[in-house]
């Protein structure tokens, strides 16, 4: 009775540990997916201090002509502590209105000769929080990547699903400038196979991007496929190469003098 009793411990125990393990799980994916909700409900300073830079002028500036002057010493601090909130304090103060109010300014009070053709700048620029991803290298018509040398790599603005991937810019004429997000990996990731994706061969350390077909024999070929009709060109870009790593291409966008 009491070894039986014992077993029933145990297995309650083990069934609770495999509950909470998987409960964990969830949560982390959950959070994961979730985490564009999560990071959009607050100021995005960075999208205020890049329209400082590039028009130059102040939040002193902006406050003088946007409020009364018996108001600035007061806006002041309210803006200090709005656009310096914690990204996971609870809710936020005015960042509606700040947007809203920044967005008038720029249109009003911002010389159309600074401008220069900018497009309007809407209140939704700077709400939520976008991700900064590293665009390491470009590709080129023959399929293979250049990695950027340090000094060459820039940051570029992307959506906060995409945070913690990295970007390759197409040196291509037919698109020329798009950039293409993947996330980096250090093994093959056969969520890529049979789908648009980037890998590295193992022999010659060429990285390649194209449309990756795996073969019977554990190789794979790199398929040189339209991206607009899915039909492959007769030659590929490699052919029954051993890879190093790979990984699929999760989206892609044509960013401005804003994503930079």
């Amino acid at each position: 009775m009491v070894i039986k009793l014992t077993t029933i411990i145990k297995s309650t125990i083990r069934q609770c540990m495999n509950n909470k393990n998987t409960t964990n799980k969830f949560n982390i994916d959950y959070n994961l997916h979730m985490s564009d909700v999560k990071y959009n409900n607050g100021f995005r300073k960075e999208g205020l201090d890049t329209l400082k830079a590039r028009y130059k002028f102040t939040t002193q500036e902006f406050i003088q002509a946007k409020y009364p002057k018996k108001e600035w010493a007061n806006m002041e601090v309210k803006i200090s502590r709005l656009i310096n909130r914690p990204i996971d304090a609870k809710g936020y103060f005015g960042a509606s209105q700040l947007a809203g109010d920044l967005s008038e300014f720029i249109k009003d009070k911002i010389d159309p000769k600074i401008k220069n053709g900018d497009s309007e700048v809407a209140p939704s620029f700077f709400l939520g929080n976008a991700a900064y991803i590293d665009v390491v290298g470009g590709v080129f018509k023959n399929g293979q990547i250049r990695t950027f040398e340090k000094k060459e790599i820039k940051k570029c603005a992307v959506p906060i699903r995409y945070n913690g991937c990295q970007g390759i810019i197409t040196r291509t004429p037919s698109s020329n400038g798009l950039i293409r997000i993947f996330r980096p990996k250090n093994y093959i990731y056969t969520g890529a196979d049979g789908r648009f994706g980037i890998c590295q061969d193992k022999k010659t350390k060429v990285i390649y991007i194209g449309y990756l077909v795996p073969n019977s024999n554990g190789n794979y070929d790199i398929e040189d496929r339209s991206w607009s009709t899915g039909i492959a060109n007769e030659k590929n870009l490699a052919d029954d190469i051993s890879l190093l790593w790979s990984s699929r291409i999760e989206g892609e966008l044509y960013p401005d003098f804003w994503d930079y």
